[in-house]
């Protein structure tokens, strides 16, 4: 088992540094704006000024994650499908508009994916393992598995999270790039993972992904029975596709309460999290088919049994 001992999440829910994510979770509306803490809590304001918001996000929440956390973190995977969109866009429409011949770097330079990890290697002052890990909508899964080979490679403290935004030139290309009408939403969700059980009892049992998959619920059918559980033993089901909620009567689909983006299963696991914490369910799993045939899945445990 691999112990969630502390989470974060920046959504369009009142997500971050709250008590019981579960409980206050409330569909999106059009209305929905993504619900931010005070940056300069965690920022220094001059550093504030240049990053951009998946940026802040991303920062924030680890931040958060390494306060509450008496172990330093020893190991750094972060997923994310799109990168910094903003700082990309902005670079794009400079170098396009240039009269000149030399541009400013800066823009260029936190374009790129692993920005996201660099930036909060940099903030926590973190010189330890990091990775970035960009495979679409497995971007998150792919980056926990990361993290549990970190766990078993003797990792006391490893950071795992996923970050993805959305901008406005995104709406344009939603069709090509996943094939979803659902409105496009921004988030960032960071937890720290140990094979060490301390207070939280919450834990990862198991992940799976599958970039290609032709029969996702023989999949996980299989994934579940090498974990030696069934499908009508398990209390809470998270799926991200609306039409897959009646693969099991009593599952949710997560996407209605994170939106749209790539990630947005890393938050689910912030769900699944917060309802084994609070509630009488033992058992969680979260289905991601976020695009097209890939699949991924993460089964959750609350850890009963005495240490």
């Amino acid at each position: 088992m691999y112990y969630i001992h502390t989470i974060a999440s920046i959504t369009h829910q009142d997500s971050f540094q709250q008590a019981n994510v579960w409980n206050t979770l409330t569909p999106l509306t059009p209305e929905s704006t993504l619900i931010t803490p005070d940056y300069k809590l965690f920022i220094p304001p001059a550093a504030l000024r240049r990053l951009s918001p998946i940026l802040r996000m991303a920062i924030a929440a680890a931040k958060s994650c390494q306060e509450n956390n008496e172990d330093k973190i020893d190991a750094i995977s972060i997923g994310t499908a799109l990168g910094c969109l903003t700082d990309t866009e902005k670079f794009l429409v400079t170098f396009h508009s240039a009269q000149s011949d030399t541009l400013s770097p800066t823009a260029f330079i936190q374009s790129t994916h692993n920005t996201i990890g660099g930036q909060i290697s940099l903030d926590l002052k973190n010189h330890s393992y990091n990775m970035t890990h960009t495979q679409n909508g497995l971007s998150f899964e792919v980056a926990l598995m990361d993290a549990i080979l970190c766990a078993d490679d003797g990792k006391k403290a490893v950071l795992v999270g996923a970050a993805d935004e959305a901008i406005g030139f995104l709406k344009q290309l939603q069709p090509d790039i996943i094939q979803d009408n659902r409105e496009l939403t921004s988030g960032t969700t960071c937890c720290i993972l140990s094979r060490e059980r301390k207070a939280s009892s919450i834990g990862i049992v198991d992940c799976l992904v599958r970039a290609e998959t032709s029969d996702w619920q023989t999949d996980i059918s299989d994934f579940l029975d090498r974990n030696e559980t069934k499908i009508a033993d398990i209390d809470a089901v998270f799926v991200s596709q609306l039409e897959d909620v009646k693969y099991v009567d009593h599952a949710v689909c997560y996407i209605d309460y994170t939106g749209l983006y790539y990630s947005a299963s890393a938050f689910a696991v912030h769900m699944a999290y917060d309802k084994l914490t609070h509630t009488n369910a033992k058992t969680a799993l979260i289905i991601n088919r976020v695009c097209g045939n890939q699949l991924g899945a993460i089964l959750l445990q609350k850890d009963e049994a005495p240490h």
